[in-house]
């Protein structure tokens, strides 16, 4: 079976602009394939259309120090066995899932004005990194929520051994029947509305989780009406259970309707993509280190590099990364 690192890597080198940029992340995944891919048989966890996906995009050089690695969990056979989220560590740093996400963090809570007394509810907690970042920060409380369970559980778990179960607790949760028993200052997240059905819904749900004169801070993808025929936009739609991102327009009306008035929003296309470089360089030097993945952590390995694959087609097509600051009215 071909190996998916090296076939992804191989699609983003089409483009004669970025050679280049990539040449050193290509050798170093086309060699794993000669390492440690070809010895298990397991099925593909990429949709068919990502076999055909055709990139091209034009990253600056960057330059990644070798990571730090923690020790992954190691099976009794020696191989690797990704815990929920892990994979997402190993490209952008441990208690991360996202790309970018302590300087993203800072431009989230920096139009805030945080103090101990202000209480905050994260909508994308993934791990918990950034609640425990901005509770240690701050001393404020932060109630996190995330919708995948299994990331969620293991979230929790990282802030209780951190001693911060209380300041930076996190459970899983459903964005279609978002509740919540008391009101908050301040509401954060990453890149959570775009994947949501029904967003005036959620939107409304959020509103009804807000003190009178509440902010909200947020950062989510943006794609206008002139690139949504896009095919690598609908290849994107097509591979990533739910992704529907809106126009920025649309952003702005949907959560005036809901009494929220964007005050700021700020393209930071750029710095993401440069980030989601240098993830890949980074998970690419971490499996080069000699770590052997068992069968279902190929799998995962294959699916989330297939997501952005497709996300970065779609970046360079005409979708965007926003941040966005607002207030309640």
């Amino acid at each position: 079976m071909p190996n998916p690192l090296a076939n992804f890597v191989e699609q983003l080198m089409s483009g004669p602009k970025i050679r280049r940029g990539w040449e050193g992340l290509r050798h170093t995944i086309v060699g794993l394939a000669h390492d440690y891919w070809k010895d298990g048989n397991w099925e593909r966890a990429a949709a068919p259309a990502a076999n055909n996906l055709k990139i091209n995009c034009d990253f600056p050089k960057v330059s990644v120090e070798p990571p730090v690695e923690r020790d992954p969990i190691i099976s009794s056979m020696g191989l690797w066995h990704a815990q929920p989220g892990e994979i997402s560590e190993k490209m952008w740093g441990q208690g991360c899932v996202t790309p970018g996400d302590k300087h993203v963090t800072d431009l989230l809570i920096k139009p805030l004005g945080l103090t101990k007394e202000m209480s905050v509810f994260d909508l994308s907690a993934g791990l918990g990194g950034r609640l425990r970042q901005i509770t240690e920060k701050f001393g404020v409380y932060v109630t996190g929520l995330e919708p995948d369970p299994d990331i969620a559980k293991r979230g929790m778990e990282l802030s209780a051994a951190a001693g911060l179960g209380k300041h930076a607790a996190i459970e899983a949760y459903d964005p279609m029947s978002l509740t919540t028993p008391r009101l908050y200052d301040c509401i954060i997240a990453r890149e959570t509305i775009y994947r949501v059905p029904d967003k005036e819904k959620f939107i409304k749900s959020i509103i009804a989780c807000c003190k009178s004169k509440a902010q909200v801070s947020f950062t989510d993808y943006i794609v206008n009406s002139e690139s949504r025929d896009h095919p690598a936009m609908i290849a994107w739609r097509a591979f990533e259970q739910g992704a529907d991102p809106i126009g920025l327009v649309e952003m702005a009306e949907i959560w005036a309707r809901a009494g929220i008035s964007i005050r700021l929003h700020d393209d930071q296309t750029d710095y993401y993509k440069k980030e989601v470089k240098a993830g890949l360089v980074k998970f690419a030097k971490f499996m080069a280190s000699g770590v052997r993945p068992d069968a279902e952590t190929k799998r995962a390995i294959e699916k989330r590099i297939t997501v952005w694959a497709h996300r970065i087609a779609a970046l360079e097509n005409g979708m965007k990364f926003y941040r966005f600051y607002g207030l309640r009215s």
